[in-house]
């Protein structure tokens, strides 16, 4: 049985939030000594609880913090050069988790921009709000609205958070999304795309090859379980609708895992 059929399984008959859990309790211990020895060299690094780590990302502390800042320089080197030079303006980080990206935009962008995360998990930004000060944090419902008024932001980025939403939700929150957005404004998202077919099934990349989005529920929508793959076809039609598309880099296949694709897009036509 592959990795794609056991999913399946597990899901099918309930049992994936017990196997999440074992993940979660082996990757804790395999990383309790290179998670000590980073906490205790970097004592002034305020770092999120395991689980809270681990449900949006890796429970690995240097990959969570130095990761993190590498991924925010590599968001705005992806949406800098659409931005005309733009000095000061509003960013959001759509569905931000532990703020492991966020929380280095105020250092990467200086003091002219505003900066703001959300995300659906209560407890999360609970614990963004507490110890990122630097950003505005709020918590939304997995279904919009987001609580800003429309034409706001210059620029919103969202990192795998298509990923874990209904086909439904993916036209919802695009809509939301392009609302809350300046006309103009740089949108960017990642997704998983055309090298993420060698992970599904028979019947899953059937449908893939047919530009139907392959969505895995039996769990919580919004959750790091709830998984969608996306034919660029599905999206090009989805996105293009009300904005325009800059950008389509297809994620490659790397010696750490698959790359998801990114998509940047410009609100209106």
């Amino acid at each position: 049985m592959n990795k794609a059929t056991l999913s399946q399984f597990l899901r099918q008959v309930g049992l994936l939030r017990v196997a999440d859990q074992f993940q979660f309790r082996l990757q804790q211990w395999r990383k309790r000594k290179s998670n000590r020895a980073f906490r205790r060299s970097h004592q002034n690094i305020v770092l999120p609880p395991d689980y809270t780590m681990f449900e949006s990302f890796q429970l690995d502390y240097r990959k969570y913090y130095e990761g993190g800042r590498n991924t925010a320089g590599w968001v705005w080197n992806q949406i800098r050069p659409h931005t005309n030079n733009l000095q000061r303006g509003k960013l959001l980080d759509w569905g931000c988790g532990p703020a492991r990206v966020v929380r280095h935009m105020p250092t990467l962008l200086g003091d002219k921009w505003r900066i703001y995360g959300t995300d659906y998990n209560q407890q999360t930004i609970d614990w963004c709000q507490k110890h990122i000060k630097e950003v505005t944090f709020s918590a939304n419902s997995v279904n919009p609205p987001l609580p800003f008024p429309d034409d706001f932001f210059d620029v919103v980025y969202g990192i795998s958070i298509f990923t874990h939403l209904s086909e439904e939700n993916h036209v919802h929150w695009l809509e939301e999304l392009l609302r809350i957005t300046k006309p103009g404004a740089i949108l960017m998202f990642t997704t998983q795309g055309e090298t993420f077919r060698a992970r599904l099934t028979a019947a899953e990349k059937k449908a893939f090859d047919q530009g139907i989005l392959v969505v895995r529920a039996k769990v919580k929508e919004g959750h790091r379980l709830f998984s969608a793959f996306h034919p660029p076809s599905y999206l090009k039609s989805l996105f293009s609708e009300q904005a325009t598309i800059i950008q389509h880099q297809v994620g490659e296949a790397m010696d750490w895992g698959i790359e998801q694709d990114t998509w940047v897009l410009r609100n209106g036509k």
